[in-house]
C-alpha cells in the first residue's frame, strides 16, 4: 500500500528529504489512524477476520498446495497418493465452504448486538 502511495504520487529521491519525509509521516500516519479506527468502530473486527481467513488463507494453504503438488507431480505419483491429494482437496474444500459459512453467522448474529466503539 505504501510503495502503491509513494509511486503513485511520484515520491523520487532521498527518503530523508523533508518533501518526502513529510509526505510519508502524514500519508501512513493517516491511513494507520484510519485503520485504528475502524478497528475500534466495529467491535467485532475479529470476526471480519474469520471471513477473511475462510476464504482466502485456509483454501491458499491446505487447498492450492495439495493441487500444486498434483499438478507437479502427476506422473510420478501412485494412484494411491494422487486419491490422498484430492480426499485433502475435498475435504479442505468442505471445511473451507463451512468456515465461511460459520464466519458469516458470527457477523450476523453480533450485528444484532451492535454499538458503536464498543467493548465486547
Amino acid at each position: 500500500m505504501y510503495e502503491y502511495l509513494d509511486t503513485k504520487h511520484g515520491i523520487k529521491g532521498s527518503a530523508l528529504a523533508f518533501k518526502n519525509l513529510s509526505f510519508r509521516i502524514l500519508v501512513r500516519g493517516g491511513y494507520m489512524t484510519l485503520n485504528t479506527f475502524v478497528s475500534a468502530l466495529l467491535p467485532f473486527l475479529g470476526d471480519f477476520m474469520s471471513l477473511t481467513g475462510a476464504i482466502s488463507t485456509f483454501p491458499l494453504t491446505f487447498i492450492l498446495a495439495n493441487h500444486m503438488y498434483l499438478v507437479a507431480n502427476k506422473n510420478k505419483l501412485t494412484s494411491i497418493q494422487k486419491l490422498w491429494h484430492w480426499i485433502n482437496i475435498w475435504f479442505f474444500a468442505i471445511m473451507s465452504v463451512a468456515a465461511t459459512i460459520a464466519a458469516l453467522r458470527l457477523i450476523a448474529l453480533d450485528s444484532k448486538t451492535y454499538h458503536v466503539f464498543a467493548d465486547l
